[in-house]
């Protein structure tokens, strides 16, 4: 990863508009240490042909937030390994609002959870192994 642009994300606390996350159309509310909430205004883009939140939506919303709050969280560059979300509810229209923190978090690799929520609906579980890459 570019470094400046490493430090960019981590000073302003936002998505690189040119990454991903851009494209997505994500956004971070709050970003601390243990604790992260972004958010994406579900649009045409998102959805899958029966007109439902795509599923990868919601797995890429929890990757992306996670690995940055993990940065955050504890020294070191964190990648996620292992992604798993399971999809409660759909959701087709308004906001999703993820929320996420550590389950258990140590020098080599983290675990965290988020929830997805839209209009208080919980739409999804992620659970999401990080690893450190500066850990070798």
């Amino acid at each position: 990863m570019n470094t400046d642009k490493y430090d960019e994300l981590i000073n302003n606390k936002q998505f690189l508009a040119e990454t991903f996350d851009g494209l997505m159309n994500h956004k971070m509310i709050k970003i601390e240490k243990n604790y992260v909430e972004t958010e994406i205004e579900i649009n045409k883009t998102h959805l899958q042909p029966f007109g439902l939140v795509h599923g990868g939506v919601y797995s890429a919303m929890a990757e992306s937030a996670i690995s940055y709050a993990a940065t955050i969280s504890q020294e070191g560059m964190w990648a996620g390994v292992n992604n798993n979300t399971d999809f409660i509810a759909s959701a087709t229209e308004g906001v999703l609002l993820l929320k996420a923190e550590p389950i258990k978090s140590g020098k080599r690799s983290q675990l965290w959870q988020a929830e997805i929520f839209n209009n208080n609906k919980l739409c999804a579980r992620s659970t999401v192994r990080l690893t450190n890459l500066n850990n070798k």
